[in-house]
């Protein structure tokens, strides 16, 4: 806890700029539940080619944004809220013993503040975080992803797939946003399983 702690407050990235509010690059957000993060991405052609957006009830476009969060996927599908924690669901997620998910969410533009973070981010690093989310989904033999079959929702605007990769403690949610953004070369930390490693080193 001691190693995560520190390491979570040196930064990874530190010295890459922004871009400018006039370059025409693009506006990703990075969000918190106060647990876990997410990525948030514009709805592009190639968002909407991974995603079938009628999955999320956007068939029509309306919501401009998708946000993706990789987690365990008994916390996502049995426990909706800390309430309903088992001992069990824990234990296997702890200690990589459990499968992952992906959480997959169509949402209108964030609004920046104390969970929401904006950065503005270059075409190929774009590409790169979306390479990244990508290759988390696993896919069928047509090459489509995979969606789970639950009567879990959050709201009616998002979906669970399956995922590579196994959670743990040092494998967390959290470490899969970090990794996403330090390989697109945006700021985060060098290693950071909780959620405030990752929104400290991003733009308030």
């Amino acid at each position: 806890m001691a190693a995560a702690l520190v390491l979570s407050m040196i930064p990874s990235n530190a010295d890459v700029q922004s871009a400018s509010d006039d370059a025409a690059d693009t506006d990703i957000y990075v969000r918190s539940n106060g647990v876990h993060t997410d990525i948030v991405l514009p709805l592009n052609d190639e968002v909407r080619a991974l995603i079938p957006q009628a999955d999320l009830h956007n068939a029509d476009g309306q919501l401009k944004y998708v946000s993706f969060g990789w987690g365990d996927k008994g916390f996502y599908l049995d426990t909706p809220t800390w309430a309903d924690l088992k001992v069990s669901t824990a234990f296997v997620a702890t200690f990589g013993l459990g499968s992952t998910a992906m959480h997959v969410e169509a949402l209108a533009t964030p609004v920046v503040g104390e969970n929401v973070r904006r950065v503005r981010i270059s075409d190929t690093q774009l590409n790169t975080l979306i390479a990244y989310i990508k290759s988390s989904f696993t896919y069928d033999a047509k090459g489509v992803v995979e969606r789970i079959n639950t009567t879990a929702h959050y709201n009616e605007h998002d979906a669970f797939y399956e995922a590579h990769g196994r959670y743990s403690l040092f494998t967390t949610c959290n470490e899969w946003t970090r990794k996403g953004l330090s390989l697109a070369g945006i700021p985060t930390a060098v290693f950071s399983p909780h959620e405030a490693g990752i929104l400290r080193h991003l733009p308030q």
